[in-house]
């Protein structure tokens, strides 16, 4: 799976999102960016893309799953009035999934580590 596809479509929605940007130019800067990145990595189109179909389409649900993730807390944020307590765990909460994701996309296997089974 194409790691780094996800982190920079997430990136640019995410900046979009934070420069106050309406949800429809947000979203279609996001697929620019997807293009221009896809474009300068496979230049080749299909013969260069390796992934099998069912891959691509794995990775465009993950993809459509955090963006859509990252909206409904961003949306979460700026509808809601909230106090300060509350904000911050939504803060830590976001972070959290931050993490989480990242790990996801990192270490989808939880890392594998080699632990030797005791004789």
């Amino acid at each position: 799976m194409d790691t780094f596809l996800l982190v920079v479509a997430t990136a640019a929605f995410m900046l979009g999102l934070g420069l106050g940007i309406g949800l429809i130019w947000t979203v279609g800067a996001t697929v620019m960016v997807i293009l221009i990145y896809v474009g300068l990595r496979y230049p080749r189109g299909r013969a260069d893309w390796k992934h099998p179909p069912m891959e691509t389409v794995y990775m465009l649900s993950t993809l459509v799953t955090m963006l859509l993730f990252v909206y409904v807390i961003y949306l979460s944020a700026a509808v809601l009035e909230l106090t300060w307590d509350s904000q911050l765990a939504i803060g830590v909460a976001a972070l959290a999934f931050l993490v989480m994701m990242l790990l996801g996309l990192f270490y989808p296997s939880g890392g594998r580590l080699p632990l030797r089974g005791r004789k």
